[in-house]
């Protein structure tokens, strides 16, 4: 896990780009009832496709159950500033869970300096990133159009498996849980639902046009992105608290009431607002005394404690599998 040990890019939890794009999107792809001449069978491949005249890379994960006939959800997991896709299996066991539980994952690649023809930053070195709204790197410097190469993934991707257009999901860990957030602003009709780690919503105007379910995930002490929100040195502006940042989606989804707690183990505690529109929820799930980590994941040396009570990639499935799209 390499680059994820890299402390000062904190961006490894944010996207960023300070000239935002319209929430309007391509054509929400079509629904299937079952599919045929899907070329691409269980296993791990790793492919590639052109954004942009822009070579980019993906791993896809097809779990051994896999029909090719039967519509089957995915799980887009995108890593942090300054890793990768493989590291981001390794961070999240997402392929494991993906092997018990029936879906697909695609684990995307963010650009780094040499990708876009810039000198590489000594700190960062080959440092991937995703542009999210305020930070990071040169994918926001440069305004690369992740949205846009993630429309293209799913539009190819449903050419190579059998997608369940109904259940797209996104996850990610802060760079990629920001581009998470920004996804959910932005492509609400295509993604049924999201579930960041580690990261806060950062892009502006946020203007989903549908209820979006959102998981989010925090530790208590992540000095990467702190809980109560902040300034850094690596972006373009203050990012919000994890409180405000669900606080939003409580407001956009049109939730009311308090929220009840769902989880409760050890040092971890998830709290729900379930009475929201279209049945979407808003779950919050903290990690007392957490650092910038995955819940349930390896540990990670400098970047504080890592649980063992909640296994966020669990719980975000069972969180996903409930939520289709309307």
């Amino acid at each position: 896990m390499r680059a994820l040990l890299m402390l000062p890019p904190l961006c490894l939890l944010l996207s960023c780009d300070s000239q935002t794009r319209p929430p309007s999107g391509p054509a929400v792809l079509p629904e299937h009832t079952s599919c045929s001449g899907r070329p691409l069978g269980p296993g791990t491949h790793d492919r590639t496709l052109t954004h942009q005249e822009r070579t980019r890379n993906y791993r896809l994960h097809v779990p051994p159950g896999y029909d090719p006939t039967r519509p089957t959800p995915v799980v887009l997991a995108f890593h942090g500033f300054g890793s990768n896709e493989k590291e981001m299996g390794v961070l999240t066991h997402l392929s494991e869970e993906s092997n018990a539980q029936g879906f697909l994952v695609v684990y995307a690649r963010g650009l780094a300096a040499a990708d876009l023809g810039q000198e590489p930053d000594p700190s960062f070195g080959a440092a991937g990133a995703w542009n999210a709204g305020v930070c990071c790197g040169p994918a926001r410097d440069v305004q690369v159009d992740d949205v846009g190469f993630v429309d293209t993934l799913l539009a190819e991707l449903d050419t190579q498996v059998c997608l369940d257009t109904k259940r797209v999901y996104a996850t990610g860990f802060s760079n990629g849980g920001f581009f998470s957030y920004r996804l959910a602003c932005e492509r609400s009709g295509q993604f049924a639902a999201i579930a960041p780690v580690a990261g806060v919503e950062s892009a502006t105007p946020c203007s989903p046009t549908r209820p979006v379910p959102v998981m989010h995930f925090h530790g208590s002490e992540d000095r990467t992105i702190e809980e109560q929100g902040g300034t850094a040195f690596f972006l373009t502006g203050p990012y919000p608290s994890v409180t405000d940042t669900v606080a939003r989606w409580v407001a956009r989804d049109g939730c009311t009431g308090e929220p009840r707690t769902t989880f409760q183990n050890g040092d971890s505690t998830c709290v729900s607002w379930e009475s929201c529109a279209q049945g979407a929820t808003v779950t919050r799930c903290g990690v007392q005394g957490g650092g910038h980590t995955w819940p349930g994941g390896p540990e990670i040396p400098g970047l504080g404690y890592t649980t063992k009570d909640l296994d966020a990639t669990r719980e975000m499935w069972r969180f996903f599998a409930a939520h289709p799209r309307p």
